[in-house]
Order: structure tokens, then sequence, then C-alpha cells
């Protein structure tokens, strides 16, 4: 009988001390938030390709009362009948975007993508996998076609990684407002992140999406929260199952209470603010695993003082609470300590330690990340302030120079001369040192201000002492000057041109953008067809070019035979122009100047070619 009494007595016990402690955790606590998001892909990666997933759903988040912020892939939108149901969303429901992108996305953009790549490879599927001309292709298509169905941009983005270019383009251009990146884990998916503040929401530096920010000059004004806050002891490890996800944490035999320990963890009540991130990937897990989903959502609809809001709310709470950015953060269980600081993260049970460094970004900001496995880990040895600061010289120079050419009223030297620097190596003039690296659009070369500076001031010299050759046919012309820079618009057309033989058939054409092409196409016997198509990715990176990169990677054909192949075209331009009729010269100036225009416009938006770290 005794043994009767202790055991119900136990057991009413845990019915009543578990949800009144998970229930009460956060009552006295003031800035406690639910943000409950949703990632949206497209219909052809559901398990029910019906709306049934997408409105059961919304059933539970209705019925629970909650807000939620509901993250659409590019697919999504041209999917008018999944659009139309989410139209149908209270206004407590936010849609924002989910920055993944696909074959379609791709093609829509005009940018190349990996044919050989399965959609989740990192190389395929997150911005860093692209140029950062493309990104900005793609955010800008992405963010047009969800203009196009909702008559604005949208305030929330998300993806498992977001590079700190991305990033920072979305802010300036679109103003976002909060992001969502997935939460550390080691090898996941081939996805490693490791380094950030441990589930806490923070404000990243411009430089780097996983280092708080420390001061005002570096601080992206973007709340970044996290994808499946993890365990802080188990989940520390390789595997990362350790995490408020129901499709994680149901695998590893836990239920609803292993949930609510980790919910009362991250908001407790040692923090300013507390956060959690909670959501199923719509279609995909929601599927399997909306049973579970439901015991989340009744368990938080339970907890008091805790505020459900969407992404885009939570960016405006958290700017109130913190005008600037928060400067440190614990995350406590047991005598396991997260202490997190603008400078640092430390766990000493665990033996971590990561140093932040405010102006050191991974390489993915400059080059696309073409590998399968995302690796983007910070490491104290790579921690450090960066010495080197760079100012463009070769500026101040310029303006010396135009100056000069004032006094001695030889100003067409100095615009002759500033044309051809740009043209001939505008790209070396780009290269500069940014977030820890020596960024190169073209040559490399060393000191870099230097160069710059003896660019400037070499070409003007030189185009000086050409219009001081007056006894030369040619080089003592004056129109040589003008043919001399126009000759720079011929490299546009070599840069578009393509030659291929495919299935026995030659083509001979310009590519307008990455994919398509127009020209002419015969075989033999010879019978021309006019073409003008989109080729697929993998016939339109096969075609043959002129590469560029050839020149860029021998200084000596740099700095000495490109300027002197362009000074023989520019000879032959004067020798063949001046024996066609005035009206004809007139046009061929206007379509040279044209393509000049384009050349230059392409050097001025050239993707960074070669990075190398300081140290």
């Amino acid at each position: 009988m005794v043994k009767v009494f202790i055991i119900l007595f136990l057991y009413v016990s845990v019915l009543v001390y578990v949800p009144k402690v998970f229930a009460e955790s956060t009552a006295e606590c003031g800035n406690r938030y639910l943000t409950l998001v949703n990632p949206i892909r497209s219909r052809n990666l559901w398990s029910d390709k019906s709306l049934k997933p997408i409105q059961d759903q919304y059933k539970l988040v209705k019925e629970n009362g909650l807000a939620a912020t509901w993250l659409v892939q590019y697919e999504v939108l041209s999917d008018q009948e999944l659009i139309k149901e989410i139209k149908n969303f209270d206004q407590r429901q936010e849609v924002g975007v989910f920055l993944e992108v696909s074959k379609i996305f791709g093609d829509d953009s005009r940018v190349i993508y990996p044919y050989d790549a399965e959609w989740y490879k990192p190389k395929a599927i997150f911005l860093s996998g692209y140029s950062q001309s493309e990104r900005r292709r793609l955010i800008d298509n992405l963010f047009e076609k969800f203009r196009s169905e909702f008559n604005y941009y949208p305030k929330s983005v998300g993806a498992w990684w977001i590079d700190s270019y991305s990033l920072n383009y979305l802010k300036e251009k679109y103003n976002i407002k909060a992001a969502m990146i997935v939460a550390d884990q080691r090898i996941t998916d081939n996805y490693g992140v490791w380094g950030q503040w441990w589930g806490i929401p923070y404000y990243p530096s411009k430089a780097n999406i996983l280092t708080p920010a420390s001061n005002l000059k570096n601080k992206q004004d973007v709340a970044i929260i996290q994808w499946a806050q993890r365990d802080p002891i188990l989940a520390y490890g390789s595997d990362s199952s350790f995490s408020l996800q129901a499709n994680d944490y149901t695998l590893l035999g836990q239920n609803t209470d292993y949930f609510k320990k980790l919910v009362n963890l991250y908001l407790d009540c040692e923090n300013q603010l507390g956060q959690v991130t909670v959501g199923l990937e719509t279609g995909m897990e929601s599927t399997r695993f909306l049973p579970e989903y439901e015991n989340q959502l009744k368990a938080l609809a339970q907890i008091g003082n805790l505020k459900d809001v969407t992404m885009n709310e939570f960016a405006d709470r958290f700017s109130k609470v913190y005008p600037t950015f928060p400067k440190k953060a614990t995350l406590s269980y047991g005598d396991s300590v997260w202490e997190l600081t603008t400078g640092s993260r430390l766990n000493n049970k665990l033996g971590d330690l990561v140093k932040y460094d405010q102006d050191r970004s991974f390489k993915d900001y400059f080059l696309a990340d073409k590998s399968n496995f995302l690796d983007r880990q910070l490491v104290s040895e790579l921690a450090g302030k960066v010495k080197e600061s760079y100012f463009p010289w070769f500026i101040v120079a310029s303006l010396v120079l135009l100056f000069f050419s004032y006094r001695k009223k030889i100003l067409k030297v100095w615009v002759a001369s500033s044309l051809i620097s740009i043209a001939a190596f505008g790209l070396i003039l780009r290269s500069d040192y940014q977030y820890g690296w020596v960024v190169y659009y073209g040559a490399v070369v060393p000191k870099i201000v230097p160069v710059q500076v003896a660019i400037v001031v070499s070409s003007f010299a030189f185009i000086w002492l050409l219009t001081g050759l007056s006894r030369l046919k040619y080089l003592g012309n004056r129109n040589f000057l003008m043919l001399l820079v126009l000759s720079f618009g011929l490299d546009e057309l070599l840069n578009i041109l393509r030659v291929s033989l495919i299935e026995g058939r030659y083509y001979f054409g310009f590519m307008l953008d990455s994919l398509r092409f127009i020209g002419i196409t015969f075989s033999k016997p010879f019978e021309f067809i006019f073409v003008n198509k989109d080729f697929p990715a993998y016939q339109a990176v096969a075609l043959l070019k002129f590469d560029f990169t050839k020149i860029w990677d021998n200084l000596a054909f740099t700095f000495i035979l490109y300027p002197l192949a362009h000074i023989l075209v520019a000879i032959l331009l004067g020798i063949f122009i001046y024996r066609f009729p005035i009206k004809m010269r007139i046009i061929i100036f206007c379509l040279l100047g044209i393509l000049l225009a384009l050349y230059i416009n392409d050097i001025l938006r050239a993707d960074p070619r070669i990075i190398r770290p300081f140290n």
C-alpha cells in the first residue's frame, strides 16, 4: 500500500511539476518570443503534391492562434493554386522568401545552373554557389516576381546558408529586416556551419554573417535567427539532430517533453531577450511529422508571457530591446555555460572557443563556391585584426594630372589616357583590399597601390608622348588617339563571340547573356540557318570563346602584348576606315563607341577573379 502511494505521489508530482515549469518559466520575463517559420518549396518536392499539407499545417497554426512566417521558394510564386491558398491566410501570417536556387530559378534569371549536381548540393542550392553578379540577378528576379504576386517586397528571408555579400545586397537594395540561417552543425546534409552565437539572435557583421557585430560601422542591420536551435550539449558533436525540430528529435526517440526542455533553456530569464524558432518544411517534413508539430504548437500556446511574432515583427522588437546590438548573452545547462560576447563565444566545459573578427569574411563573399561540401567554420586561428588598409591613390594621381593638363591645355591627353587606363587596365584599378583579402579582378600584381598609380601616370606619359610625334603618319595623327581608345570596344565582341561544333553542325555567333545565343549554324554542304535561342546550361558553357584569363594570368601579356595589340589594331583601323565615305566612317565610329561603353561597363561590373589572404 505504501509503495502504491509513493508511485501515485511521484506520478502526480510529475504531471503537475513539468507543465508548471514549462508554462511559468517565462511568467516573470518580458521579451520572450516565438518565431514560427515554415519554408515552402516547390510541390515537385512534396511527398503529397496536393494542397493538403499546407492546409493541414496552416489549420494547426490558426487553431492555436499563432502568427507565422511562410518562406516561399521561387517556383511557388508560379504555382497559382498554391499562391491562392497562401493569400487566403489570415493577417497574422507573413510571407517571405526562401533563398534556394533551382534549375527553373537559374534559367529564368539567366544564370548557369550546375547541371551535374543534385538539387540539394550547396553549389547548386545556395546563392554562394554563384558569382556576385549572378547572385544579384537571382535576387532581383526573385524579389520582382514576389512583388508581382504580392505588390510589395518581402522583409524576411531564409535559407540554411546565406553568404554575407548576398545579405548585404538584400539589405541595401530591398531593406530586408530579418534573415534565418541554420544553427551550428558540423556535417549535416553536407552543410558545415560553425561559430555563430549558440542559438541566440544577433546582428551580424557586414563581413561575416556568423560574426556578431561589435560596432555600428560594421553592423548589418538585419536580425539573424536560427533554424533548428540545438541542444547546448548533445548537439555539440557531429550529431546536430538534438534540436527543436520535430523531425530531428523524434527520430532519436525523444518526445514533446524534450522539446519543452529545450524551449525552457532558450527562453530562460538570464538574458534580456529570449527567442525560439519552430517550424516544419511544408509538404516535406510536415506530412510525416505533423502530429508532433501539433504537440509543439499546443505546448507553445500554453506558455505564459510568450509573444508569437513573425520574423518581420521580431526584427522590430529586437531593435527596440537592442537599439545598437546585444553585447553579450548566456545559455546555461547545468555546469555547461555558453558565454557569448561580440568578441568571442566560450564554453569551458566543451572546450569551445571562437574569437570573432569583425573585418574578416569567408571566401564566398567574393567567389562562387563550387564544392560539394559547404564549409563555413569560424576558427580562432584566423582571428586577428587586419592591418592593411586600402585607399585608391591612383584617383589622386589622376586628379593631379587633370590639373596639370588644364594648365598645359592638353585636356585631350588626360581624357584619352584616362579612358585607356580604364579600358586596358581597369580590372587592375578595381583590385583592392576587402575584409581580410587581397581581391583581384584581373591580373595578380604585387603591391596593388603603387602599380595602380604607375598605370595612371605611365598611360598619361605615353599618350602625351604620342601627341608629340607629329611627323609619324599614324601615331602622330590626332585621330589615332581616338582610334586607340575605340579599339578596346572590339574586346566586347571578343567577350561575347562563340564558336562551336554541336551534333555535326557549326555554330558561329554571340552570347547575349549566359544562355541566349544569336548567330548562324551550318553544316556541309553549306546550309546557313539563323539561330536565336537559349542553349541548355551544359551546352552554353561548352561553346568555345576567347579566354581573357590567359592574358590576366601572364603579366607580360597584361602589360606589354595586350596594349601593343591594340596599338596595331588602331593603326589598321586608321588605314582602312579612312577609305570609306564619311557617313560610313561616322557609323563605324558610333558602333565602336557603343562597344567601348559596353566594355567599360563590363569592367566596372566585373566579378572578383582571385582572392588571397593578407596573412
